[in-house]
């Protein structure tokens, strides 16, 4: 008789009573806001949705060891310890921040420790204290900065997903008697060690893409030139790290593109590429499988690499690409999809099913062709992370070519001003918006770039500040509910509804650490652009602590200020988790000392320390008005 594999609920993982351990062996905690946003988005996403809210959502799987302790069983995990640390912060978090408005609260128990990681596990327990309305960590105490952090970005992150009570009981249900992980326990005498690298090294499954890839090719079966060239098109573009061109032959690129000026697509759709590839067949290559095929078969899927010496790997996308086809269907379609990778097949089948053959037929030639030209457009004008003479850098470029095949990479716009003007901004936006889905400020980006072919340096640069405004403006200070991206960009393109009609509030500023970071790193862009000091070295980076100027718990009591005073905007400022952590309750004399050596995180944190000796409450009040008038008043021209 087989042993059941057992399921657990988040109510019954922690209303058990079973205890966790994370061995030594184990990596540390290293889940970022990134990951901590996103698991609350797929929650929602379940949890909002009627027909979803219904169905258990399986957020994977424990692999335990029961070690045996004086009768008791402890689970060393081997396999699941960021999903279950995360777990254990999540619901802390909710607790805390919601627990006037949960009536029927689970039983929850903290059920973790870290073997030989006190710092770990005493974190942990400081945030399962819920003697009052805030997490309490002791002055120059030293903790896992990292899950402290979390804890914090979880908090934000739950506000901002749950600002309503139908939201917040709809959330914690679903979040405690739907959410479930499945426990598998190892083998008594199994050589844990050995175990452990096998689960580190286990082979890469079929993605999604690759099912979807073959489920579109199905749709061309018939048609062998437009079928070759989806297949061309398809493995040119899924290389997000490599640009379009260097997925195609030498002579191909001719064809495709302008001879001399590969920046310029020729070809208008899918049937004039396969026309262009069918006059060399033996460039065409035959790469296209069956869909049983595909799903059984057990090798490794690799990209083509014909000539790709002449293509070095010098730059990391901020998109994968299974996101990148979303956007291009959002941009297609112009409906508002879900731009999560997860739900890739299901939205993709919406236009895939069904009877009318015909028309999945010419939605697939169409979606070829918008996915060439959505590729082309995203390698000239969205940044990237370059990695050159052993730095890295945002950079914005464009292939350029050379009599003799010869290419290099130059800058996308010949002003280098209004060129860097654009890396700041689109590095901006994404550092704001660390999650690989939902990247609301690149489905802008590239919808623009598509349906605007003569468009000049200086119109681009218009929208993403007007797109910058829209997002101030219309969501993060607005007056009642936050306007959804996808009017924002497809309806109202870009252009702030609030600011025109003054409907937003200033002082939804003044809330401390539950500031969004995308209004610190707006404010920061503005301040570079008046060219403040630290601004000649100021570059964007994923920055994710908001910091208290003049500290909430000073290690003096003597020294503790008003709440009201000290979670205003001005006191506030975006810096390194790591930062945070070390200087948190120091007064601000010891903090400009240190930042002053080190370098400061961010131009408003540079500027509060250079105009002011002191730091109190008169001088955050004024640093308030300064700050709330530059992001209210701030003209582009």
């Amino acid at each position: 008789m087989h042993k059941e594999i057992p399921s657990f609920s988040i109510q019954s993982l922690f209303e058990n009573n079973d205890t966790y351990v994370i061995p030594i062996y184990q990596r540390n905690y290293t889940w970022g806001l990134g990951e901590i946003t996103q698991l609350i988005q797929d929650i929602s996403d379940y949890a909002f949705d009627e027909d979803k809210s219904r169905t258990s959502y399986y957020i994977g799987t424990l692999v335990v060891y029961e070690r045996h302790l004086d009768g008791e069983i402890i689970y060393e995990t081997i396999d699941g310890q960021q999903r279950l640390t995360t777990l254990n912060i999540l619901l802390n978090a909710i607790h805390r921040i919601f627990y006037k408005a949960i009536e029927d609260k689970i039983k929850y128990k903290l059920n973790l420790s870290f073997d030989s990681r006190k710092k770990s596990t005493e974190t942990l327990m400081v945030i399962s204290n819920h003697q009052g309305d805030q997490v309490s960590f002791i002055a120059n105490k030293d903790y896992n900065t990292n899950i402290k952090q979390r804890y914090f970005d979880a908090e934000k992150v739950l506000r901002r997903f749950l600002d309503s009570s139908d939201k917040i009981e709809k959330f914690y249900s679903y979040f405690t008697k739907n959410v479930r992980l499945v426990r598998v326990a190892v083998p008594e005498n199994t050589d844990l060690n050995h175990y452990f690298e096998i689960m580190n090294n286990r082979g890469e499954q079929l993605e999604k893409h690759e099912v979807l890839k073959a489920n579109m090719l199905e749709r061309l079966k018939n048609e062998k030139n437009l079928l070759n060239a989806f297949d061309k098109v398809w493995e040119a573009c899924s290389d997000m790290e490599r640009y379009l061109q260097y997925g195609f032959t030498t002579s191909q690129r001719d064809s495709i593109f302008e001879k001399g000026d590969w920046n310029t697509l020729k070809i208008k759709s899918l049937q004039e590429l396969a026309e262009c590839l069918s006059a060399n067949s033996n460039d065409m290559g035959n790469n296209c499988l069956p869909l049983q095929e595909i799903i059984g078969f057990k090798g490794i899927f690799e990209h083509n690499t014909d000539e790709n010496d002449d293509a070095p790997e010098r730059f990391n996308s901020v998109i994968s690409f299974s996101n990148f086809l979303l956007h291009v269907l959002r941009i297609q379609t112009k409906t508002d999809i879900p731009l999560d990778d997860k739900r890739l097949i299901d939205v993709f089948n919406t236009y895939l099913k069904g009877d009318d053959i015909e028309n999945q037929i010419q939605f697939v030639k169409d979606f070829g062709f918008n996915l060439l030209k959505a590729k082309h457009l995203f390698d000239q004008f969205v940044i990237k992370r370059e990695f050159i003479r052993e730095r890295d850098q945002w950079s914005l470029k464009k292939l350029k070519w050379y009599s003799g095949n010869k290419v290099s990479y130059v800058n996308s716009f010949d002003d280098e001003l209004l060129n860097k003007d654009l890396i700041m901004l689109l590095a901006m936006f994404h550092v704001s918006t660390p999650t690989l889905v939902y990247k609301h400020w690149l489905n802008a980006c590239l919808f623009y770039l598509f349906y605007n072919n003569d468009f000049t340096v200086q119109e681009y640069k218009t929208y993403l500040q007007n797109l910058a405004q829209a997002y101030l403006f219309d969501r993060y200070i607005a007056q009642g509910d936050p306007l959804d991206y996808f009017k924002m960009i497809y309806e109202n393109k870009a252009i702030s509804q609030n600011k025109l009609n003054s409907t937003y509030e200033l002082r939804i500023l003044d809330k401390g650490t539950d500031v969004e970071n995308f209004v610190f790193n707006y404010l920061d862009y503005i301040l570079w652009k008046e060219n403040v000091n630290g601004s000649s070295s100021f570059e964007f980076t994923f920055r994710s602590s908001v910091e208290h100027y003049y500290p909430q718990n000073p290690i003096s009591k003597e020294h503790k200020i008003d709440k009201s005073i000290y979670d205003l905007f001005g006191n506030l400022c975006l810096i390194s988790s790591s930062k945070n952590s070390r200087l948190s309750n120091h007064l601000p004399s010891a903090k400009k000392g240190y930042y002053t050596k080190v370098g400061a995180d961010s131009l408003k944190q540079q500027m509060m320390m250079d105009d002011l000796d002191d730091w109190g409450e008169t001088e955050i009040r004024s640093h308030t008005l300064l700050m709330k008038s530059k992001l209210e008043n701030f003209d582009y021209a």
